[in-house]
């Protein structure tokens, strides 16, 4: 893009950043559920599972996400670490019990193995796409890949960039407990609402979004906020899932 364009792009782009990135506006979103817990081990794994039950109406998503996650009375790393049962007799869209039970054991063997979530990207961090594709790799494949994603088959993998961008930006809408990583690592979650906002902006996107088209549009994203490229993501998302819920 030239710099004209992006010059009129960055000032849309802060417009809708001084409308809807707010507190007010977080409460209807998945990231809602991070804030609830004070501790990094328990944020980072409700906030996964909150990142991988995002999908279809929030009201939908965030009940589902608090059922599972109240049975540990507010403790899941304790609960992880201790070997407490995962207890689940239901579904959310195409997650089986079975699916849920795969990956609270994937996530037990993960802290008996690197500690935290967090510990597993810092010694993976000077390889970044390297360390989401392996983190795919260790709590997802298979049977778990429709959820998690997979980069190295080009998938745009839009849960966990989701999750990566609660955990590492810090302020009012992302907690951010992960402490020393770069937001400008961050890679850009395309869903419907950031599609749709793309595409109405010349940048194509696929209609399955692949991996390709994320770097292109996070490229686009650091022209214009090389430090911190999803300064806007939440309100692109916002602004579109006013007129509709589905995430």
């Amino acid at each position: 893009m030239g710099g004209l364009a992006l010059s009129k792009l960055r000032a849309e782009l802060e417009s809708l950043y001084t409308k809807y990135h707010c507190p007010s506006y977080r409460a209807a979103d998945p990231v809602e559920v991070v804030w609830a817990y004070d501790q990094l081990e328990d944020q980072e794994i409700a906030g996964l599972w909150a990142a991988l039950f995002a999908w279809g109406r929030r009201e939908v998503a965030l009940r589902k996400v608090r059922a599972l996650l109240s049975q540990w009375n507010g403790a899941p790393a304790m609960a992880l670490r201790e070997g407490y049962a995962l207890q689940v007799d239901w579904r959310h869209r195409t997650w089986t019990p079975d699916d849920m039970q795969t990956l609270w054991q994937r996530l037990r063997y993960l802290y008996r193995t690197e500690g935290n979530l967090a510990g597993f990207f810092w010694k993976r961090r000077q390889d970044w796409e390297g360390a989401i594709a392996e983190f795919q790799m260790a709590i997802g494949l298979p049977p778990l890949s429709r959820y998690v994603g997979n980069l190295k088959k080009g998938s745009a993998s839009k849960r966990i960039l989701l999750w990566l961008r609660w955990m590492i930006r810090r302020d009012c809408i992302d907690p951010g407990p992960w402490e020393g990583f770069s937001p400008a690592s961050l890679l850009a979650p395309i869903d419907v609402h950031v599609r749709a906002w793309a595409l109405r902006h010349g940048i194509f996107i696929a209609a399955s979004p692949s991996w390709r088209d994320v770097r292109r549009l996070t490229d686009v994203f650091r022209q214009i906020s090389a430090e911190d490229p999803l300064r806007y993501d939440f309100s692109i998302v916002t602004s579109g899932s006013c007129s509709t819920p589905a995430l």
